[in-house]
């Protein structure tokens, strides 16, 4: 969640027909200019974060996903009886 004390400043320009979008948009959720632009980029740089975090592994885990890959233990008892419960 984003924190609710601002003290820091953003500043950008737009071309009018995309503040005029925004505005919209903005108008349409119940919503001002700043705060729309600010969560709605503030949602997205959190999504591209995850995601890149998501596929960033250090060199140690590298090597123990691919040797897991390579060289799979066998399944126990307890993964045979989650997998039959899928069947």
């Amino acid at each position: 969640m984003m924190q609710n004390t601002a003290i820091e400043r953003i500043n950008l320009r737009a071309s009018a027909e995309a503040k005029q979008i925004i505005e919209q948009a903005a108008q349409l959720i119940g919503t001002n200019l700043s705060a729309f632009m600010l969560n709605q980029s503030y949602e997205a740089a959190l999504k591209i974060i995850n995601q890149h975090q998501a596929w960033v592994l250090s060199n140690a885990d590298r090597d123990a996903l691919l040797d897991a890959l390579e060289s799979p233990q066998q399944p126990n008892t307890a993964l045979r009886n989650l997998m039959a419960l899928s069947t």
